[in-house]
């Protein structure tokens, strides 16, 4: 059994019945290094041990009970003042009759063990002071500190390392000795590859000085030396050298934030003086898109942009632009918490006016990863936005008249034709060229026609309702497009009253009356065509049939095989006939 039990444990011991020691075996001495004699005869509280009155009394009262127990944790010194730790387990011994004649048990050294678990309290505890630092020697004065509080060091210091040498950076506490900083000089290539160094006495005539040092690193490169001295000479043990570069890496981490959030500040600083001087401004929201500040400079043209906009999101802010679908677009932009550049919104100013703003943002993120909200700029765009409509307006409109052009029938058309199929109803395209409008331009001039071409698109305007688009598609040719009609004499009708309109007599700019006619042709969907295109080419090939037939008349694009037709009417004294009439010859029906 003791041989076993030697096998299970370090050392085995035996106690009486007073629980003093009375046999310790030689294991003891050789894990620990503590002296047997020192406890033979005396009870395990009466040598000096961590344990406080409380905790002795715990463990006294268990033994009187004659209970077993387990793992019981001491922490004593040994010669040289080193820290040993055992653990020690033990249970009662009696006698045959029953008579309680002690305690025996086993012990195992477990100083490693501790040493590990101890120099991980003292890395979370560097890594704790750290992370809750904001200034410089608030955070390494407190880290050195612990680190100083928990190995016994006298004094600590963290040195800059710099091409030309060391520069203190913090002061803490410490005794200046030329010597330590002498031996850190020769001991550079060591701590310079990551490499901790030490030395019981640095150089002649220090005295009984130990110094132990390592450096605080960034991605394997030494940024700062941390260094430590101490009038009791001790070499580190292996654990607090394996401990060393992750505790070296949490201060060079800390420098580095540290050095970061100072040039941060720095070039915030810098950025908001710029935009003070600028027509910019800066802006921030928080992890919910409300904004929490907006900076721009005191002459800032559009210096109500802020206004009632601290604590609401944008969206939350009426605005004139962009509409519900572009805000939903932007917020699932934000909410991917992706960067975005150039998102526009317009909003109505104090004054009554409309100003145009163009924002860019980007993320922000704190050091757990934790989205915290977005920051950017922005800019006045008024006027970009103003030239931007003013331009389009003239892409899509004719340029005289203020009508549409084909570049925006085509689509519109498009638009008309689905909304019709959509909703199972008709629309009409009624293609119109003016009779003889260049003997306007042949007598009177240019300037004459032109005139005559707006009052043209007027004239058509007043005839139709206001969701009937017109577009002048060059020349004297125009194209309306009537949607919602019931029936074809609801068509005619409309294109009489548009006839009658262009034939009345035009006053131009020098006294002259002019009257001219119109040939249109009329296309209706879907009983001609079923797209824009085809619709079109009917109409403009009714068109042609009415010209064809004799002018200042319209045709209803037919399918048929026949045609009856009569002569245009009198230009003094036009009438269209509005009734049926019947058809033949393909591939129209002419009306009078």
């Amino acid at each position: 059994m003791p041989a076993l039990t030697t096998l299970l444990s370090d050392w085995v011991w035996e106690q009486d019945e007073q629980f003093r020691f009375t046999f310790l075996s030689e294991g003891l001495a050789k894990k620990t290094g503590l002296d047997p004699a020192s406890l033979l005869g005396r009870t395990r509280w009466e040598v000096p041990a961590n344990l406080g009155e409380t905790e002795w009394a715990r463990h006294r009262a268990q033994l009187e009970r004659h209970e077993p127990f387990r793992d019981l944790e001491l922490r004593r010194v040994a010669p040289g003042g080193r820290a040993v730790w055992t653990s020690v387990s033990g249970e009662p011994v009696f006698e045959a009759d029953g008579r309680f004649k002690g305690y025996r048990g086993a012990g195992r050294d477990i100083t490693a063990q501790k040493r590990v678990e101890e120099l991980l309290r003292l890395e979370h505890a560097v890594a704790h002071v750290l992370a809750q630092a904001t200034r410089l020697s608030e955070g390494l004065e407190a880290a050195l500190r612990v680190m100083c509080e928990a190995e016994g060091w006298d004094y600590g210091r963290c040195l800059k390392v710099e091409a030309g040498g060391l520069a203190r950076v913090q002061d803490g506490w410490f005794a200046r000795e030329p010597a330590v900083e002498q031996f850190l000089r020769g001991a550079r290539v060591l701590w310079e590859e990551g490499k901790p160094v030490w030395s019981s006495a640095p150089a002649a005539g220090s005295g009984n000085f130990a110094t132990f040092a390592f450096p605080a690193l960034v991605h394997g490169k030494a940024i700062a030396i941390l260094v430590f001295s101490g009038h009791a000479a001790r070499e580190p043990d292996r654990s607090l050298l394996e401990a060393a570069p992750a505790i070296g890496s949490l201060f060079g981490q800390f420098l580095s934030r540290i050095e970061a959030e100072g040039g941060l500040r720095e070039s915030e600083a810098r950025f908001r003086s710029l935009t003070h001087m600028s027509s910019d401004f800066f802006w921030e929201s928080d992890a919910e898109h409300r904004l929490t500040s907006i900076v721009h400079g005191p002459n800032y043209a559009a210096a109500q942009v802020g206004r009632d906009m601290i604590g609401q999101t944008p969206w939350g802010v009426p605005s004139v632009s962009p509409d519900a679908a572009g805000w939903a677009a932007h917020r699932s932009v934000l909410s991917q918490q992706l960067s975005f550049r150039d998102f526009e919104f317009a909003r109505v100013m104090p004054d009554g006016g409309t100003r145009h703003f163009a924002v860019s943002g980007q993320p922000r993120f704190d050091a757990d990863g934790r989205f915290i909200g977005y920051r950017g700029v922005g800019r006045d765009v008024t006027e970009i936005a103003l030239a931007r409509s003013r331009i389009a307006s003239l892409a899509y409109s004719d340029a005289l008249t203020g009508l549409a052009n084909r570049v925006s029938l085509e689509p519109a058309l498009e638009q008309a034709v689905e909304r019709a199929r959509r909703h199972n109803g008709k629309l009409a395209g009624v293609f119109i060229d003016l009779d003889g409008f260049k003997g306007v331009n042949d007598q009177h001039g240019h300037a004459a026609g032109d005139a005559f071409l707006v009052e043209c698109g007027r004239r058509l305007r007043r005839s139709l309702r206001a969701s009937d688009l017109i577009a002048r598609l060059g020349g004297d040719e125009f194209f309306v497009v009537l949607e919602e009609v019931r029936d074809t004499p609801t068509v005619e009708r409309v294109v009489g009253k548009m006839v009658r309109e262009l034939l009345r007599p035009h006053e131009l700019a020098n006294g002259a009356k002019v009257r001219v006619s119109a040939s249109l042709g009329v296309s209706l969907y879907p009983a001609d065509a079923t797209d824009a295109p085809t619709l079109m080419e009917h109409a403009d090939k009714a068109m042609y049939t009415a010209k064809k037939a004799g002018k200042n008349a319209y045709c209803l694009f037919s399918s048929g095989n026949g045609n009856n037709h009569k002569p245009p009417a009198d230009p003094g004294n036009v009438k269209i006939p509005i009734g049926p009439q019947s058809t033949g010859i393909p591939p129209s029906t002419t009306r009078q």
